[in-house]
């Protein structure tokens, strides 16, 4: 049972100084204190939770019993068992103290020693009590742990205290017994405080509470340090106070718990016989007694815990009894939470072990056999009338299913089975009816709707008919109809409109009798008709609006007699978005709203007669809206299908209200609300009244901190609990990473949700749900960055972003400068073996040239010789004409030697010219391309060269000197353009070219081309007429490429044009493919035209096309070849068409890029 009372026994006046303060606007049911079970649905591991701890991050530490330590993070528990037979697991399972110290090390306190856990490497080290070493820990049984200011660690324990010594890493023993010989004389030290003045309060069991002020322990000399045993006997230490709690029933001092109030005035004490407080000031114990008599158990209960919240309440556990909250503002008006009521106040156990606050305001509660609980002030944002078995203010019947304010200011509550609540907001009484038989009763108990007409009359629509009552005397009923009323709507005080589950009425309010519809569609709406009624309401243009249980809404226009019947169309947007009516309401500025069931909130135009729909997407917790009600600020407050929504129309924001807020429930009733004219709401259904004034709703705003929980690598964790910015450097091979994620806010933490998004891997956020966690695999070498928010329940967002950065290293062979030394590497080995070539080739030359005139001069001397024989023979003629027929003989023989010679000779020469023509003809094709490149580079250097001789002249005139140096810039491009087409070609064949892509304005583009070749003066020359063309219909193209290569084609086969064109036009521009997915670029001329067969030819390189004519055109015969491998680098083709004697149309296509438009 929850009672909520406020104490004014004179004698805590007087003791507390406190005042009764109280403003009464009027009075109401006594607001439930409701905690939450959070094992129940977080299913906390084990169901004894001895102590509780939010760290610096906010993830909450929990002490269970026989379970160990145990970490969570809002999605998942982390446990920490003691393990025999490894010395780094915590010591004991029986955890009774968790605290943080200031370098983020979580220290726990066991009923087995004290334990340091580093959260990272998840090992403890342990500190026990060794009988022979008294620089470890006094006893193993910890009670309590606290901070002094100098960062030292106190540690309450079965045998006195032990402080922590940091530096040292060692401890000193206070108030301990000191003889073991007399384990009697044991001082169990069960609880220690640190004020806001740093005194440090300690609870003992048999000694009372001691005070060691600051001045004492941050002393330089540790003489106030001592044993129970020398304090007792006066041998040591009077600088530490110290005081008795003497009982009437007996010498016992056991205090449990020590806790003081936000001014640090008055302490609280808790003991194993009530509740006391110490006024400072005073130092004395004063007993606190509870005067109700349902709470008089609890002046000698066994109290264990106590916590002072930020809102100064006290918070109260007892060991057996239950929880108590005290306000400290003054009133001392008590809580009081007992498990038999669990139905009620959530509360499983009465024994209290530890209360802890969080930062978000959340007070969280460990009960042994009972679990994890906590109490969330938002479940007081709306206050709650419902059947309080012990309360005579309670409802007769949980399930409200209408509420009306009548003119008197009562509250009149319909509901299912409980008949009629009228709730008296003055006195906070509230009456029955319709729960008896007697003449002039209400003989119904399911009111399903109130309405009251300006004679003071009450009318209550019922299962089995209309009654009436006067508000001024409410007990007399009459019955008038028997329909069965689903909706009332009062017409200017003169008729009754009457909704039924089978069509509509109206009822006349002076003749006390229905009278007929005064329209034609009277029969539509007949009890014959099954048409059901949920609203009838009409508007300020006086038309009537009915809305039905499933035949959508109609629109009634008096004047006229005529009826319209809006409906669901799927394949209308601007109709109504469902059938099923369940609200109408035109707000203050005359805009008329429609709710229905499963189909949203829709806003209707009379204008255009459309209507506008406002569904769950739009942040609408459900599609089902019951009722609206509008504050003076124009916010509606809507009860829906989950819960309530706050929707403003002019910024379109909703704020949505659940269970946790203290709703009934989530699913409020058609008819069930009210707006009093004091301007408090009253909204009802299954599970009771909420009621609140809309101005004094506050939205939850706490932005709970955000935690990477667990980062693996390879399913290897790297790290946990990362809060900041953190950076990692993984292996090349190690790229499949993981994140796990937690938005530590633990109201709904079920609910809580998140977005990710890994730079520059996700192009946007990932909406991941409630899943809290990411993956990535195969990740290619670079910088990434991982991102992670969250949000709660209520969509507040978490207060920063959390982000990683994950830098995973290329391979050395992907690395920029090794592409570039790999680059000039194999320039290198091309360039050193076309030259090599060349050297080799001039070699073989040189050795031919040298083998010929070798032989050429062995004839030519054999040829001498053989003349000069002749000449020696003819001189002997005479002496030798006896010998003549010898001599002719010889003279014979030497002519067919000399033939044979001549034969010999000629037949090496012909040899060696054939030797020569082969190496010449093998090495042909290799210097082919060097000879032409050479032809080419000469003509345009000889041009250069020959008129920079001329211009050295100074007999030129200034306007031959420009007709020269123009020559020599044309000769100058053509040889540039020659280099250029050399490196593209080269680039080309080492599949080196880079595109490079960006957002071109192509018409800008054509329009530079354009403006480029219409002032070239070597085309006026030729009085060509350059032509641009685009489409029409395109103001703007805007495409994704490559702007210098769609230039570099452009430039080619426009060149081709005008040098192959003598006249007519050279045109250029583009149109679009018949499927929009390609632009088709164009380049058309009037020039010679291309036979057939050079056509299958001229993308070859080096292949030029000369016409018939003498005349011979410059070119390498690269341009087409370089614009064909262009072309296709770019995602498109390029082809031609052409006619002898006609012209030439080239033609390229250019996709079109997403990005494009």
């Amino acid at each position: 049972m929850i009672s909520k009372t406020k104490i004014t026994l004179g004698f805590l006046v007087i003791c507390l100084l406190a005042l009764v303060r109280s403003t009464v606007v009027f009075a109401i049911p006594p607001t439930h204190l409701s905690l939450h079970h959070f094992s129940s649905v977080n299913k906390t591991p084990g169901e004894s939770v001895q102590c509780i701890y939010e760290d610096k991050y906010g993830i909450i530490w929990l002490g269970v019993e026989s379970i160990g330590l145990v970490k969570y993070d809002g999605k998942n528990y982390t446990i920490f068992k003691n393990d025999p037979d490894d010395f780094t697991s915590i010591s004991s399972n029986y955890p009774s103290k968790i605290v943080e110290d200031k370098n983020g090390a979580i220290w726990i306190g066991t009923s087995g020693g004290l334990n340091k856990l580093n959260r990272y490497t998840r090992s403890f080290k342990r500190y026990q009590h060794d009988s022979h070493n008294n620089t470890g820990l006094s006893a193993n049984i910890i009670n309590d742990i606290i901070f002094d200011g100098q960062g030292r660690m106190w540690v309450a324990s079965s045998n006195g205290i032990s402080i922590y010594l940091p530096d040292e890493d060692r401890f000193i023993w206070f108030l301990h017994n000191d003889d073991p010989a007399n384990p009697s004389s044991n001082n169990e030290v069960g609880a220690l405080h640190l004020d806001a003045q740093a005194n440090i309060w300690i609870a003992t069991s048999l000694h009372g509470m001691f005070r060691v002020k600051p001045e004492t322990y941050n002393s330089a000399s540790d003489k106030w340090v001592c044993s129970i045993n020398d304090y007792l006997s006066g041998k040591k230490n009077t600088e530490i106070d110290n005081w008795q709690l003497h009982l009437r029933n007996g010498n016992t001092n056991a205090i449990r718990g020590i806790t003081s109030n936000r001014n640090s005035d008055t302490l609280w004490i808790a003991s194993h016989v009530g509740l006391y407080y110490f006024p400072v000031a005073q130092e004395k114990f004063q007993r606190f007694w509870f005067g109700q008599d349902e709470l008089r158990h609890l002046n000698f209960c066994s109290y264990v815990s106590l916590l002072v919240d930020k809102e100064n309440q006290l918070w109260v556990g007892s060991s057996n009894d239950g929880l108590v909250r005290i306000s400290l503002d003054g009133s001392f008006s008590i809580n009081y939470l007992n498990s038999k009521f669990y139905d009620t106040n959530q509360l499983k156990s009465n024994n209290i072990r530890d209360i802890m606050e969080s930062r978000s305001g959340l007070v969280w509660i460990c009960t042994k056999f009972g679990g994890l609980h906590y109490y969330d002030k938002r479940q007081n944002t709306f206050a709650r009338m419902g059947v309080d078995e012990g309360n005579s203010m309670g409802l007769s019947d949980k399930f409200v299913l209408s509420v009306m304010e009548d003119s008197n200011g009562k509250i009149w509550i319909g509901t299912k089975g409980g008949g009629l609540n009228c709730f008296n907001r003055a006195d906070g009484s509230i009456t029955v009816y319709g729960m008896d038989r007697e003449p002039g009763a209400l003989r119904s108990q399911r009111i399903e709707c109130i309405e009251e007409d300006r004679e003071g009359l009450l009318w209550f629509g019922t299962a089995n008919g209309v009654w009436s009552t006067d508000a001024d005397k409410p007990g007399e009923f009459t019955r008038h109809v028997n329909l069965h009323a689903r909706n009332f709507y009062i017409e200017d005080s003169t008729w009754l409109w009457i909704g039924t589950t089978n069509g509509l009425f109206r009822f006349s309010l002076s003749e006390k009798e229905l009278s007929p519809l005064p329209t034609r569609y009277k029969n539509f709406f007949d009890a014959e008709s099954n048409i059901g009624i949920t609203r009838v309401f009409k508007d300020k243009n006086k038309v009537l609006w009915i809305g039905t249980t499933s035949n959508g809404l109609f629109e009634y226009h008096s004047d006229s007699d005529s009826l319209i019947n809006h409906v669901a169309d799927s394949l209308d947007p601007y109709s109504i978005s469902g059938n099923l009516l369940r609200e109408i309401h035109e707000d203050k500025k005359g805009r008329l709203w429609i709710g229905t069931k499963s189909d949203g909130l829709n806003l209707y135009d009379r204008e255009t007669k459309r209507f506008i729909h406002k569904s769950s997407p739009a942040k609408l917790p459900s599609n089902t809206v019951y009722n609206i009600l509008e504050d003076k600020n124009g916010n509606f407050w809507m009860g829906t299908h989950s819960g309530i929504s706050m929707y403003n129309p002019e910024t379109e924001q909703f704020l949505n209200f659940g269970r946790h807020h203290g709703l009934q429930g989530m699913i409020f009733e058609i008819n069930a609300h009210a707006a009093t004219k004091d301007g408090h709401f009253f909204m009802g259904g299954a599970m009771g009244l909420n009621y609140f004034d809309p101005d004094e709703i506050s939205y939850y705003s706490h932005k709970a901190p955000l935690v990477i929980s667990k980062f693996e690598v390879l399913n290897e964790v790297k790290a946990i609990d990362i809060t900041q910015f953190t950076r990692f450097e993984l292996e090349r091979s190690k790229n499949y990473i993981s994140f796990e994620f937690a938005l530590l806010d633990y109201t709904n933490p079920e609910e809580n949700h998140y977005s990710y998004q890994l730079e520059p891997f996700d192009e946007e956020w990932v909406n991941s749900g409630t899943r809290n966690f990411a993956s990535y695999t195969n990740l290619p070498p670079g910088t990434y960055r991982f991102k992670v928010k969250g949000a709660n329940s209520d969509e507040v967002w978490s207060d920063k972003v959390l982000e990683v950065e994950i830098f995973i290293p290329a391979p050395i062979w992907e690395k920029p400068w090794f592409l570039a030394l790999l680059l000039l590497v194999v320039i290198s080995i091309i360039v050193t073996a076309w030259y090599l070539k060349i050297a080799a080739s001039k070699r073989r030359e040189n050795i031919l040239r040298k083998e010929v005139a070798e032989r050429t001069k062995d004839l030519y001397e054999a040829y001498s010789k053989l003349e000069e024989s002749n000449i020696q023979i003819e001189k002997h003629n005479k002496a030798l004409r006896l010998q003549r027929d010898r001599i002719s003989r010889q003279n014979l023989e030497l002519k067919i030697h000399r033939q044979n010679l001549e034969l010999m000779v000629a037949d090496r020469t012909k040899d060696l010219e054939e030797a020569k023509l082969r190496a010449e003809e093998s090495d042909h094709l290799k210097s082919a391309f060097l000879a032409n490149m050479s032809h080419e580079i000469r003509t345009p250097l000889n041009a250069i060269m020959g008129f920079i001789d001329i211009l050295e002249a100074d007999e030129h005139s200034p306007e031959e000197r420009e007709k020269i140096s123009s020559i020599i810039q044309t000769n100058s491009d053509s040889l540039l353009q020659l280099i250029n087409d050399i490196i593209d070609i080269s680039i080309i064949e080492a599949n080196q070219l880079i595109i490079r892509k960006s957002i071109v304005n192509f018409h800008n583009f054509l329009e530079e081309i354009a403006l480029h070749y219409r002032t070239n003066k070597d085309i006026k020359k030729k009085s060509l007429e350059i032509i641009k063309s685009i489409p029409d219909e395109n103001e703007e193209l805007l495409i994704f490429t490559d702007q210098g290569r769609v230039r570099q084609i452009y430039n080619n086969l426009i060149n081709n044009a005008i040098k192959f064109t003598d006249k007519g036009y050279v045109k250029f521009g583009y149109h679009f493919s018949s499927d929009k997915t390609h632009i088709i670029c164009f380049v058309e001329d009037t020039g010679i035209g291309i036979s057939e067969e050079n056509m299958q030819k001229l993308f070859q390189r080096f292949h030029k096309i000369e016409p018939v004519s003498t005349k011979v055109h410059r070119g390498t015969g690269l341009g087409l070849s370089i614009s064909k491998n262009l072309a296709e680098l770019l995602g498109g083709e390029i082809w031609l068409s052409s006619k002898v004697g006609k012209g030439t149309t080239f033609f390229f296509t250019l996709p079109l890029d997403k990005s494009s438009k």
